[in-house]
């Protein structure tokens, strides 16, 4: 079912939290809420999962206000940073506990476990306790028993910050492949703009309080409209209009009308082209080699640009070179 949210708005004190919020959630949607920390993404997800009142605004699925709907009664699945797995419990335990508190027949839980483990790749566990599992063990069970109720809605609040950076990359295409396989919409909450850029159908970047902007992972990155959204998702070279009018005139092309002030011309690293040109007047002023690419820090016109170079560059600090930059997108300031 859709989930709908107009105008929600939440204040703590003189604080506001929410500011006018209201997004849509399909009913196959992968949605991700990424923004700083303080952004008021936690309290959205919250507010959704019904561990929050709001104070003001509409938060409905199909026809049901929600705002009237206790949290145990929504049929939402829930996963939290910290699991929060039963530790007295085995893995199956923990999975099927959902389903006994809906008093489900010993038959229809024992299938639904197996079905589950065997989904996350866990069958061989079932019999162990929270304690004697890793962190990616622990948090595919967690989902696991999220899911075991065949929730309306999934929900997860940063579930994949506390695993170490390897098991991070492979929790992510997991949790991406179980969402696309079972068809449930998902909202996740995260502070990591790569986790968000590989996983969402729908970005929602949120700042203050408020949402900058939403859109596809391509985008957020390639067509970014506000300052926040270009340098909080991935690297940026955000370029003043004066600089861009005398540094590179042919990259005007496409800017808003309006003061040069109100706008900066974003450019991707990647979208930084480089030469070898001894007569140049761009240097190399430091490189990090990533193994699948190559970073430096240019200096060019007066500006230390940020470029991206697939592979091996062959450049060192000091060497000149020339610089090309490809058409990047005008963001409001």
């Amino acid at each position: 079912m859709h989930l709908s949210i107009r105008n929600l708005y939440k204040t703590f004190d003189d604080f506001v939290a929410l500011d006018r919020i209201s997004l849509d959630v399909g009913d196959h949607d992968f949605i991700c809420l990424l923004g700083p920390s303080g952004c008021g993404k936690t309290t959205l997800l919250r507010i959704i999962a019904g561990l929050m009142p709001f104070d003001g605004g509409a938060l409905t699925m199909g026809d049901t206000d929600l705002a009237a709907i206790p949290a145990r009664e929504r049929g939402f699945g829930i996963v939290f940073q910290s699991y929060s797995l039963f530790p007295n419990m085995t893995v199956a335990e923990n999975v099927a506990y959902g389903l006994k508190i809906r008093k489900e027949s010993s038959d229809a839980i024992q299938t639904r476990v197996e079905a589950l483990l065997e989904m996350i790749k866990l069958p061989h566990l079932a019999e162990r306790y929270p304690h004697q599992l890793s962190g990616g063990q622990q948090q595919r069970v967690a989902i696991a028993r999220a899911l075991a109720v065949d929730p309306a809605l999934l929900l997860l609040d940063e579930p994949l910050s506390a695993l170490d950076a390897r098991v991070r990359v492979e929790m992510r295409a997991e949790i991406r492949e179980v969402q696309r396989r079972l068809g449930i919409p998902t909202i996740m909450v995260t502070h990591d703009q790569e986790e968000a850029l590989s996983l969402a159908d729908t970005i929602v970047c949120m700042n203050q309080g408020r949402i900058e902007q939403t859109g596809t992972p391509e985008d957020l990155y390639l067509r970014p409209r506000t300052r926040f959204v270009a340098d909080f998702v991935g690297q940026s070279n955000l370029l003043p209009t004066a600089w861009v009018r005398e540094a590179c005139p042919e990259c005007l092309d496409g800017r808003p009308d309006g003061k040069d002030e109100a706008f900066e011309l974003c450019i991707r690293p990647e979208m930084v082209a480089l030469s070898r040109d001894e007569t140049a007047e761009g240097r190399v002023t430091d490189i990090s080699f990533l193994g699948n690419v190559t970073r430096l820090q240019v200096a060019w016109r007066g500006r230390a640009l940020a470029a991206e170079i697939s592979g091996p560059c062959g450049l060192r600090p000091g060497d000149a070179v020339a610089a090309a930059l490809s058409s990047g997108a005008w963001v409001r300031t």
